[in-house]
């Protein structure tokens, strides 16, 4: 196929020279890349006039009516024909500095905007072949649109596409940030700017739209209902986040403002009760240092993950890339089974009973009943079926289970345990304490709606995180634990999936959490047949000497919980593989059941007299 500037070149010498062949110029605008400017043949002929001047006699800049000159013969009809000028500026096949742009209302659309050229401003100024046009002719389609109709290729492709354009989008806000009027008129510049962001954000509809591949980012938008203002929010933060760069709230207001009254209105996408924050997507510190302005804000790391990672392709693999990176969780995968829970008959029935509710999901049954209400807002269009909210609380002394317990009801469920305690979530930093609160559940909700099975979430040390509040408070340590309490009955009320808290002092919870509970059980000292299993469970047949073990007399003079018995026969087994016999003895144990004992707290310091 013949090069198009050759065709030009062509054309343009055969009209200095008064030669007119209508079939090259046919063929030209025949040409797949040009037919989207539908040239006339004047037009054709006008193009290649100045393609010549430009080429050939160095002009970049043309009176346009020299141009005309060159066509028509008197100065009326140069002058009526100014409007062949004005149309090819219209479709960006000529380009001129002198035009008017006008934005007839906010946001970024050719729809919201109304361009005008003039003939006065024509016979002013000059003009010359629009950029991307000369690009077409060069065959060098490099703009923003040369690739629209094609589809992304990967996600790395998609989001550098995105990142291109929220850094138009926030240089044309930032630069232009101006008081609320209903028409503004750009000049040279500003019209730009702004219409690259146009083509950006064209760019990425199109292309998208021809991609039949899911990326990451889809998928958070769906599954979260993001409008396109918050979805700009998160991928402008991820891009700052990727380059090292801290965002502040007045940058992200005037990233998604075009004036000072948007910018009022659009505080509400990044205060506390906005979705993306109370979703956890981002968050805010604020400003502690001398003459620091507004808060610093992120996206959390676990969002910034999965936009910019590859999709994962199970469940582990989903789960890991939620909690990679957290310090406030520890996930394990337990071992201990129903069966090895030494438990009364009638604590382990109650608890199988609840499971079961759980597993059958009667809360369904009981709104239509009239008897449940829900109270977690479902947010976005995911197709999981919403998951149940069941709420455990364990209470009783050190060792008696209640941990034990939690990983032996995931294992019954098929389930991982996701553990966290107060050492993780309280801080000496002033709102650090809340924000770990909301991060921990922020990021819990987010495992449940993502994971068809999620892990069960265990709060050791709960009456630490539960405290009793003050009425009364009236000082700043009061009211940040008052604060907590708050967040934590929210929490509670609002969570799916499985969450047991245990506590050895259930006298401290407030009372406001007891009805937060589905179930609340009572671990005792276990009695003597219970401590009888659990040494058994605590000496098995692979440790040398256990047959000669009188379990029945170490369980009948020492009250022990289980906690206990695991440490003293770790400490005796310890000892026993030190000494050149390699064997675990009745003295061994004997050992270290009375220095237990001796040195127990509270009501475990108890050994029957007489032994």
């Amino acid at each position: 196929m013949q090069k198009p500037y050759s065709i030009l070149n062509k054309i343009a010498k055969n009209i200095k020279n008064k030669e007119n062949d209508n079939e090259l110029i046919k063929k030209f605008k025949q040409l797949p890349d040009f037919e989207k400017y539908k040239l006339s043949k004047n037009d054709t002929v006008i193009v290649a006039i100045i393609w010549y001047e430009t080429i050939f006699e160095n002009s970049y800049r043309i009176d346009p009516l020299d141009i005309l000159k060159k066509i028509h013969k008197t100065q009326e009809q140069q002058i009526d024909h100014l409007d062949d000028i004005i149309s090819l500026f219209k479709r960006d096949v000529l380009y001129t500095s002198k035009k008017e742009v006008v934005l007839k209302k906010h946001g970024f659309s050719k729809k919201n905007t109304e361009i005008t050229f003039t003939r006065q401003n024509l016979l002013e100024n000059d003009i010359e072949l629009h950029r991307n046009f000369i690009k077409t002719i060069l065959l060098e389609n490099v703009d923003i649109n040369a690739q629209n109709d094609i589809s992304y290729e990967n996600n790395l492709e998609y989001l550098n596409d995105w990142f291109s354009y929220v850094e138009k989008l926030y240089d044309f806000n930032n630069n232009n940030f101006s008081s609320h009027q209903k028409l503004i008129k750009l000049d040279e510049n500003e019209a730009k700017e702004y219409f690259e962001v146009i083509d950006w954000k064209s760019r990425i509809e199109s292309r998208t739209a021809k991609t039949e591949e899911t990326f990451p980012l889809y998928d958070l938008v769906e599954e979260y209902n993001l409008d396109e203002k918050e979805t700009t929010i998160v991928m402008y933060l991820i891009k700052e986040e990727l380059e090292d760069n801290n965002c502040t709230d007045e940058e992200i207001v005037k990233l998604i403002s075009a004036n000072h009254h948007e910018a009022y209105e659009n505080k509400s996408y990044i205060s506390d009760e906005s979705k993306l924050v109370k979703n956890g997507l981002i968050e805010m510190a604020e400003g502690t240092f001398f003459l620091s302005r507004g808060s610093n804000i992120r996206v959390v790391p676990d969002i910034m993950r999965r936009v910019i990672m590859k999709t994962p392709t199970n469940e582990d693999e989903k789960l890991n890339q939620i909690l990679k990176g957290n310090d406030i969780f520890t996930l394990v995968e337990p071992t201990q089974t129903f069966d090895d829970l030494i438990l009364s008959d009638e604590m382990k029935k109650t608890i199988r009973f609840s499971l079961n509710q759980y597993n059958t999901n009667v809360e369904s049954t009981l709104k239509e009943w009239g008897l449940y209400d829900e109270g977690m807002q479902v947010v976005g269009n995911s197709t999981k079926e919403l998951e149940p909210g069941m709420l455990m609380l364990f209470y009783g002394a050190p060792g008696t289970g209640k941990t034990f317990a939690a990983g032996a009801i995931a294992q019954a469920l098929n389930k991982k345990l996701l553990i966290t305690d107060i050492s993780k979530i309280q801080s000496k930093w002033v709102g650090d304490s809340e924000k770990n609160v909301r991060q921990m559940f922020a990021l819990y909700e987010r495992v449940v709606r993502r994971i068809e099975n999620p892990p069960v979430l265990l709060l050791n040390e709960a009456d630490q995180f539960l405290i009793k509040r003050n009425a009364n408070a009236n000082g700043a340590v009061d009211n940040m634990l008052n604060a907590l309490q708050n967040l934590f009955l929210e929490a509670f009320e609002n969570l799916r999936g499985i969450l047991i808290a245990t506590t050895n002092l259930r006298d401290n919870l407030d009372q406001a959490f007891s009805r937060r509970f589905h179930l609340k059980l009572d671990f005792p000292i276990p009695t003597a047949i219970e401590r009888q299993r659990l040494w058994k469970l605590h000496l098995p047949a692979t440790i040398p000497g256990t047959t000669e073990i009188d379990i029945k007399t170490l369980s009948t003079i020492y009250k022990l919980t289980g906690g206990q018995i695991k440490i003293i026969v770790r400490n005796a087994c310890a000892e026993a593989a030190s000494r050149k016999i390699k064997k675990l003895t009745q003295n061994d144990l004997i050992k270290y059941c009375e220095i237990e004992t001796a040195n127990a707290f509270g009501e475990n310091r108890c050994k029957i007299v007489g032994f």
